[in-house]
């Protein structure tokens, strides 16, 4: 079966939809400083992860990574790296390089981005169906709350 090392992000729709998919095995690479949601992380909890330490170099981290990979038994062997949005790829891109992993190709990645949902969930949607763009009247933070990317409330532009 083939592995992955997958960058997390706060978007976690990549992530549930590559956790999702029976072929592949996933090791979560996670930023400590990175906000998950708690639903996200009960979910998540029976993943192998290896939490970064942002206060440590990436090289420190890629040799701990490196020991607890090998001292780690029964845990799933990564071929490949990879990130579910530009800041989670370049997190994964260096680390990578760091533990002689490549970066999955755009190819590669297409199952998993294919099964992303297009629409809310039904209770954010009201049952719709309808793309989550053409709804009206929500408020935009639950909305991507509930898509797994929590949002910060802004004030009100002058």
């Amino acid at each position: 079966m083939n592995a992955i090392l997958l960058a997390e992000s706060p978007r976690t729709a990549f992530a549930e939809s590559v956790l999702g998919r029976g072929e592949v095995e996933v090791v979560l690479l996670r930023l400590d400083s990175m906000p998950l949601g708690r639903a996200y992380l009960r979910r998540t909890a029976h993943v192998p992860t290896f939490t970064l330490d942002p206060g440590a170099a990436l090289m420190d981290e890629a040799a701990r990574y490196l020991r607890w990979a090998k001292g780690t038994k029964g845990l799933p062997r990564p071929r490949f790296v990879c990130g579910g949005d530009p800041e989670a790829g370049e997190v994964a891109r260096r680390f990578g390089a760091l533990v002689d992993l490549p970066e999955l190709t755009p190819e590669q990645l297409a199952p998993a981005r294919a099964a992303l949902p297009t629409t809310l969930p039904a209770a954010v949607s009201a049952g719709t169906g309808e793309p989550w763009w053409n709804l009206g009247g929500g408020s935009l933070e639950r909305d991507l709350s509930d898509l797994g990317n929590p949002a910060k409330r802004l004030a009100p532009s002058a």
